[in-house]
């Protein structure tokens, strides 16, 4: 009789507690990203390295996402990327578990503040880290997060240590022994909980494809979609493998001229020319070629001409490698910004194909995209010591007849040529221009544009945080080539039975929208979800964000209190009842 009154009152409270018949009917169930879910293009935003260096703070990286959001956003741009040096020497300070300690003198709000204010400007966080156990960790023989094994467990002390470019001492880890994959958790878990949407893994060789394997899975478990990019360097020979485990992979060493008073030079940016042409056939959706950060707006800081300026960007764009600037975003000038800011250049970098080289001669390279709807990309560049003309014939690319050519950098119409383009050049100059064969439908014909001939991508995150009783704000990334977006809401009761997705709010042009009629329901919540719409059409829709879903301890330690007291007083009552009996017997 007990069991039975337990058994129905535990049924009772499932069916009044909102959170626990989600999973039991497997509805709005969270799903853990892949990494073939993300970069649907190459990545666009800024990274500290460059310019900062080793002098990173909670202020200038405040200060760099507050100019991405003003100046860069609207183009496409989306991550804030912190890269070294924001934690302490690990070789003697590590946290409880043997992980980095963020430096509280350079970032005293800590990591979790710094990504939500980049979030809430709209923009994604991204962070560093290299491979291997810290040798504070080993030194300590700090435990493993939530098993009983500690860091000189899994220390591969015949291997020694890893690959690192700061403080150096990172020992590698013996990935057969238990623990090492479980260390390697605790840490994507504590990246996942700072917000990070971006991880930069550095000191990637070819025996440590273990250790990118470990963060792979690692990163995975921990729900949140983060962008993966490995660094640097890394061997085309494994180009599959680096694809398979994450989201882009750095082909050469750092684009920086290090020891020298400018950025970089036109010797290390005129290498990518070959790995561009050498790695094209690994790029696409999923998974792109990084050619380095982008110095281009810092003057003469930068060292480089405003041609080679011109031909950098060019070559990243045409290429299709991630686009991420390196330069100070504090002191940009304008030529600079002008570079990083043309749509039709960013959209080149945006169109989902890598540029194949046509030729290269001893003092010039042709590199082209053939895009869905039958027209091309071309790049035209003069990479010798003097002027010269740089041709690329219609034969060549396959085009039968004229084509009309299109200047995507000063965005004018040349017009229809008959059997090829020719330009003169300055040494280290290019011209990008958009080539639509004749034979093509005449009223496809427009200015090139990435969201021309494609829909826009789904928004990767989506945010809902209520601001009183009857309004909540949504906040999601921008979408390049999104010339609005709609925001749809679904209605989920306290059983978690939920009505089908419904627009609330369409045509707008900002990453954000205030629900003013989502009032607070006791034990109900609210879906939303975001799509990106141009002239083309809708995107899919973005992952969900839900609020005000009631928690575990509000609900259901309660509804067991209670049902523990009634159970108790019912004991109570037969026990009382029994005696009764026995007394009157």
């Amino acid at each position: 009789m007990l069991k039975k009154i337990i058994t129905t009152l535990l049924s009772f409270s499932f069916l009044l507690c909102g959170n626990f018949p989600v999973s039991i009917f497997d509805i709005e169930e969270a799903k853990a990203s892949s990494y073939n879910s993300l970069a649907d293009r190459p990545f666009m935003g800024w990274s500290s390295w460059s310019s900062i260096r080793k002098k990173p703070t909670e202020q200038n990286i405040k200060d760099a996402a507050d100019v991405m959001a003003a100046k860069f956003k609207s183009h496409g741009y989306q991550y804030v990327n912190l890269d070294d040096y924001y934690m302490l020497d690990w070789t003697t300070t590590v946290d409880k578990y043997g992980r980095w300690v963020v430096d509280p003198k350079k970032f005293p709000s800590g990591m979790k503040a710094l990504g939500d204010y980049i979030h809430h400007k709209g923009l994604k966080f991204g962070l560093y880290v290299t491979l291997g156990i810290p040798q504070g960790a080993v030194d300590q023989n700090t435990p493993i997060e939530g098993t009983p094994y500690h860091a000189k467990d899994i220390v591969n002390f015949r291997k020694g240590q890893k690959v690192n470019f700061n403080f150096k001492n990172m020992y590698a880890i013996n990935f057969s022994k238990p623990g090492a994959q479980e260390y390697i958790d605790s840490w994507a878990q504590l990246f996942a909980s700072y917000g990070v949407d971006y991880l930069k893994i550095d000191g990637v060789r070819n025996q440590d494809i273990q250790d990118v394997e470990a963060w792979a899975r690692a990163l995975k478990k921990t729900g949140r979609p983060i962008h993966v990019e490995l660094s640097n360097n890394l061997d085309i020979k494994h180009a599959s493998t680096w694809r398979e485990l994450s989201n882009g992979w750095r082909t050469d060493h750092d684009v920086e001229a290090y020891g020298k008073p400018t950025l970089t030079n036109w010797k290390k940016v005129s290498r990518r020319f070959d790995d561009a042409a050498e790695w094209h056939e690994h790029a696409s959706p999923g998974g792109w070629n990084d050619f380095d950060s982008l110095n281009v707006a810092n003057g003469g800081k930068d060292g480089l001409t405003e041609e080679e300026k011109r031909s950098y960007v060019s070559l990243w764009a045409i290429a299709a490698s991630q686009f991420v600037i390196g330069n100070d975003l504090t002191k940009l000038d304008d030529y600079g910004i002008s570079l990083l800011t043309n749509d039709e250049i960013i959209g080149a970098n945006q169109s989902g194909a890598a540029g194949k080289r046509l030729y290269k001669t001893a003092a010039s390279q042709v590199f082209y995209q053939k895009l869905p709807d039958g027209s091309y990309t071309i790049g035209l560049f003069n990479t010798g010591p003097a002027s010269q003309n740089v041709s690329v014939k219609w034969a060549d690319l396959g085009v039968e007849g004229s084509a009309m050519v299109h200047d995507m950098w000063s965005h004018q119409d040349l017009g229809s040529l008959d059997s090829g383009f020719t330009t003169e050049l300055s040494t280290h100059a290019s011209r990008m221009v958009h080539v639509i064969p004749t034979s093509l439908s005449g009223d496809r014909y427009t200015p090139y544009n990435a969201n021309i001939s494609t829909v826009p991508a789904a928004p990767d995150w989506v945010m809902a945080d209520r601001n009183n009783q009857n309004s909540v704000t949504i906040t999601w990334n921008p979408v390049y080539g999104a010339e609005s977006y709609t925001v749809y809401r679904k209605t989920i009761n306290r059983f978690g039975f939920s009505s089908d997705y419904t627009p609330i709010a369409t045509k707008l042009t900002e990453p954000n929208f205030e629900d003013k009629t989502a009032t607070f329901r006791d034990g109900g919540s609210y879906s939303y979800v975001v799509a990106g719409r141009n002239a083309v059409g809708e995107s899919t829709k973005s992952p969900k964000a839900q609020t005000d879903s009631q928690s575990f301890v509000l609900v259901v330690v309660p509804m067991m209190l209670f049902i523990a007291v009634f159970i108790l007083l019912k004991l109570f009552s037969m026990i009382r009842d029994k005696y009764q009996f026995y007394r009157t017997a």
